[in-house]
């Protein structure tokens, strides 16, 4: 009997350390990352000020990653079962060129090139569509902290490690989302291990690029292995400004070619028609341009402060950002109401997108 224990005992220890991730929403997890992400935010010597986000007991702190691109850094957890990893993505801190990564929103291709530093460009690959289209900002902050975030990931995986949590809060999780794509892409291209297991946690994560990012975005997640959790009442998932123009449809969309049809149309009804389709069709272009000319083209002037060797890439034309990923909403009750000031008058602005209401409301999601 005391060997047939024994036995279990061993089986036990082995299967927990085996443990798997496997496709769904775990909040466990999600509340991990919570953990996570609070401290990426704050100096080693003052994680004990963070009383209400309470400390791991699951994932020992391993790595800090150095300050690089626009104030940018990632830590390292492994799990103390030694089965998984977690990234977690720091996402804006007060200062200019934190904010500079949100602030400069042009869309520039998900394929393509970045020159960051001179005679070191960074290929990137996020999708496969050609028409897909992400965020320039959080992609040059990707770009500055993939290859130690790679180089981190080898090492974990020559150490036995093949599962790896990808997370990050606000900017971090806007960061997090394009991280995804092009470890997948990279992976799926053989530049990773095809057994690395990479599940997404986005928390409180904006807006990362066009449908057309977001369809192939959610192609390399199927069946479950991306989530980006929002409070409803945060405005951060809000951004940034999207603007569809009658380009963002797809090619088969009649309202794309509606001047061909319209030019069909007997006299006068072609003319009512296509007055009434330019009126709808004009703002829409003369706004992208704006958006682009001073989100993009003027921006990029103060980035070069920043960031001296940085070449503004080619844009491409659109500023439709929409919502990407497997969505997990956190809706506010009267509970919340009486934790926080959920009122219209409000103008604390982090109100409701900083840690505390977020484990607040997980904690409300059923297990």
């Amino acid at each position: 009997m005391k060997y047939l224990i024994l036995f279990f005992l061993s089986l036990f220890n082995c299967m927990a350390f085996a443990q798997t991730l496997q496709p769904g929403f775990s909040k466990s997890e999600y509340l991990e990352t919570i953990k996570a992400n609070a401290r990426v935010h704050y100096d080693l010597d003052k994680w004990d000020s963070l009383d209400k986000i309470p400390p791991s007991q699951q994932y020992d702190f391993i790595y800090r990653s150095p300050v690089v691109g626009f104030e940018n850094m990632w830590d390292l957890w492994v799990a103390k079962n030694k089965s998984t990893a977690i990234i977690a993505v720091r996402g804006s801190v007060m200062t200019q060129a934190s904010f500079l990564a949100n602030l400069y929103a042009a869309m520039v291709p998900a394929q393509g090139m970045l020159e960051l530093e001179k005679n070191k460009p960074f290929h990137y690959e996020l999708a496969d569509h050609p028409n897909a289209a992400v965020h320039v900002g959080w992609l040059i902050a990707m770009a500055h902290l993939a290859p130690d975030i790679e180089n981190k990931i080898d090492s974990c995986y020559k150490k036995g490690i093949k599962q790896f949590i990808l997370t990050g809060h606000s900017q971090g999780g806007g960061i997090t989302f394009l991280l995804n794509a092009y470890l997948k892409h990279k992976q799926v291209k053989a530049g990773l291990p095809k057994d690395i297991v990479f599940k997404t946690y986005c928390s409180a994560g904006p807006k990362p690029g066009n449908l057309f990012f977001a369809y192939d975005y959610e192609k390399i997640n199927y069946s479950g292995w991306a989530y980006n959790v929002v409070n409803a009442a945060d405005w951060v998932p809000d951004v940034p400004f999207s603007i569809q123009t009658v380009n963002d449809f797809t090619s088969v969309n009649p309202f794309r070619n509606a001047k061909q049809a319209i030019k069909k149309m007997k006299f006068p009804n072609n003319l009512i028609v296509k007055h009434m389709y330019n009126k709808m069709d004009r703002p829409t272009r003369r706004a992208q341009k704006n958006f682009e000319k001073y989100l993009g083209r003027m921006t990029s002037k103060i980035v070069k402060k920043t960031l001296p060797d940085f070449q503004s890439p080619a844009y491409y034309k659109s500023n439709y950002y929409v919502r990407t990923g497997n969505i997990i909403s956190l809706v506010p009750g009267p509970d919340y109401d009486q934790q926080f000031n959920n009122t219209p008058g409000n103008t604390n602005i982090w109100e409701h997108h900083l840690f505390g209401p977020y484990l607040y409301l997980t904690h409300q999601l059923p297990d």
